[in-house]
């Protein structure tokens, strides 16, 4: 019953997503409404243990909330910055990525998390 209540809520909160970033039809096919932190990559450091009302705040909550083009939504799958950046926005993608990790403290290996940092501070610093 829970299960199906959840399901019903993401599908109720993607429905509104598309509904209110729906621009130009022909425009708005091309890009896809998602989450920064991918839930399958979240549950596989530690939302897998949070109750109902975690995970949909974690898929409802605007600062975890990223249009990407269809090409990226697919080609990401899922994956972290460590095995997948977008085409465009690399540099704000990683700070947002690193602070929804943070936000919901999410577990990850310190030497993945220092990969992440140094990524985004070259992306930072090859712009000033």
């Amino acid at each position: 019953m829970k299960d199906t209540r959840l399901a019903l809520l993401i599908a109720a909160i993607l429905i509104v997503l598309a509904a209110v970033t729906r621009e130009d039809p022909a425009a708005s096919e091309s890009w896809a409404s998602t989450q920064v932190v991918p839930l399958a990559f979240a549950e596989k450091r530690g939302a897998d243990q949070w109750p109902p009302s975690q995970k949909e705040r974690f898929l409802s909550d605007p600062k975890n909330q990223i249009r990407l083009s269809q090409p990226d939504s697919v080609l990401r799958n899922g994956r972290g910055p460590g095995e997948w950046l977008p085409t465009s926005g690399q540099c704000d993608y990683m700070g947002r990525f690193m602070a929804v990790m943070e936000r919901y403290q999410l577990h990850h290996r310190e030497s993945q998390w220092r990969d992440w940092q140094t990524k985004r501070q070259r992306c930072y610093t090859q712009f000033q």
